[in-house]
This record gives structure tokens, sequence and C-alpha cells, in this order.
């Protein structure tokens, strides 16, 4: 798959498109006034990040945007996470640029709907040296429930009820807007990441979350 670097330089055109379609792992429409904070009282922010960040299997819809610093998408996504398996699908307006991210901690496996296939060994370190700019797909799946990653350092900044407000953590700096009750917990509903140039807006619409523990409940 490697030999793909080959295909895209020669056609610059599509590799650019196919590179900033990639940089979607973002949020969704900016312009949705959001919802306020689902209030919330006497919530343990260990005790809750301990039991998201337990959570094995979801699944989430949504919208999410990018800005690159040169170019902008956005469209609508979802996002499957089974065990260390994640399925990620972006689909942009009237089904331009589609792609889907799909695979496990060893490797990742991307497809266009153009056919072009790309499959990444360390996605983060391989997409900044070829795009210049990475996508953090595997501490996204914590990010979007609200927690950060726990195999990575972090600086994590609660509120007074026990949601995320902020979490800085490899290089990316996570801010939370608003928040909604979905499967009986409460889940972002927008957060914003950002690192360097790159800013990536998601909002979630619809979430699934098998088993959901008690404990993440108001």
């Amino acid at each position: 798959m490697l030999q793909l670097a080959v295909h895209l330089g020669a056609n610059a055109g599509r590799a650019a498109g196919f590179i900033m379609i990639l940089a979607l792992a973002a949020l969704g429409a900016g312009c949705v006034t959001p919802p306020e904070r689902a209030p919330m009282t006497g919530v343990d922010w260990l005790e809750r990040r301990e039991m998201l960040q337990e959570i094995e299997e979801f699944r989430m819809e949504g919208r999410l945007s990018l800005n690159t610093g040169r170019r902008g998408y956005s469209g609508t996504v979802s996002w499957e996470q089974n065990d260390d398996i994640v399925d990620f699908r972006f689909r942009g307006p009237f089904g331009f640029g589609g792609f889907r991210i799909h695979g496990d901690p060893e490797q990742l496996r991307v497809k266009t709907t153009a056919g072009d296939e790309l499959l990444l060994r360390d996605p983060e370190r391989e997409m900044t040296e070829r795009f210049g700019w990475s996508l953090p797909v595997h501490s996204m799946r914590y990010w979007i429930l609200g927690v950060s990653d726990p195999g990575l350092p972090a600086t994590e900044v609660p509120d007074e009820v026990g949601l995320l407000e902020s979490v800085e953590q490899a290089g990316w700096a996570v801010y939370y807007d608003s928040y909604g009750e979905a499967e009986g917990l409460v889940l972002p509903r927008r957060l914003d990441m950002e690192r360097g140039d790159v800013r990536i807006r998601v909002m979630t619409d619809r979430w699934e979350i098998p088993g959901a523990a008690p404990r993440a409940r108001r």
C-alpha cells in the first residue's frame, strides 16, 4: 500500500483532494447553535473518567468539519468502536469525498470512494510525514466520549460538576463546548480539536452504547 504515495505524487490534483478529505476527521457545522450543558450534581470526575475509559463498544453518528489552514471540509460521520477495532466513515455533501478508516492500533486501512487505498502502520507519524498533518484516530475514540486517552500523558481540566472542559494530549488541545444526555449517559455534543493549523470540530447526533454502566448515569 505504500506504493500509493507514488501514485498520488503523479496525480497532484487527486492527491490534494485525497489528503484534504482525510483531514476531515473533524467536527460538524459550526453554524448550528449548541445546546447548553446538561445539569449534573455530585459527580466525581475520576470515577466518571474511569468508567468512560472502560467503554469498549459504541457507535456514534454525527457531523464533522476540518480546516487545515488552507482548505476546509464538512460532512457526516459514523464511528463504530469494537474493542480496539475502529470503523470510521465520512461522507461529504451529496456523497462527494467519502472515505473509510478501518483497523486496529497495529495498522489502519484507508479507502476512498474514488477507489484509492492506503495502509498506515503508524498513522500519526506517516500522515505527518506525507501530508503535513495527522489525524489522531486512536485517541479520538476516547476524546469523543469526553475523556482522555488512558495510554498517554494528559493535562485535564474538569468543571465543577465532573465534566471535562478541556484536555491537552499528544500535542492536541481538545475543548468541550457542550454536553447532552444519550443512552442514559452525559456525553459530548460538540468538541473542538486543535493542533498547529489543523482545526477539527465534531458534533454528535446519535449514540449507541451497549450495556452502558450505571455509574456514568446522572
